[in-house]
C-alpha cells in the first residue's frame, strides 16, 4: 500500500472558495476511485490560513496511476481549482503501519 500526501498552498484570500471546492468537488472525486483505501483532507488551523492537505492511502501503484495519469509523480489539479493554487506538491511513501479503525 502507498500512502500519497498532496500539500498545497491557496493565494492570499482564496481560502474560503478553495475549501467549498475542495470538500465538495475535489474530496468526492477523489473517494469514488476504484483502489482508494482511505482519504483525509485537511485545512488551515493556526500558522498558515492558505494551506491544505490530503492524506490518501492506495491500493498500488497501478491505482495512483488510474487515477493521477501518466504525470503520477505530479499533484493532479482540476480545472476549478487551478486558478485559487499558488504552490502544491505531492510525495509519496511506502505503508510502514496503521493505527486506527
Amino acid at each position: 500500500m502507498l500512502l500519497r500526501q498532496f500539500r498545497l498552498t491557496v493565494h492570499e484570500s482564496k481560502a474560503e472558495e478553495f475549501e467549498t471546492i475542495f470538500r465538495d468537488q475535489i474530496l468526492p472525486l477523489v473517494k469514488s476511485q476504484d483502489g482508494l483505501i482511505w482519504v483525509a483532507a485537511g485545512k488551515p488551523w493556526r500558522d498558515d490560513p492558505n494551506a491544505f492537505c490530503m492524506t490518501m492511502l492506495w491500493r498500488d501503484l497501478a491505482s495512483i496511476k488510474a487515477f493521477a495519469g501518466d504525470n503520477w509523480l505530479e499533484a493532479r489539479i482540476e480545472p476549478e481549482e487551478r486558478d485559487l493554487i499558488a504552490s502544491a506538491s505531492i510525495e509519496h511513501f511506502e505503508l510502514l503501519g496503521e493505527v486506527g479503525p
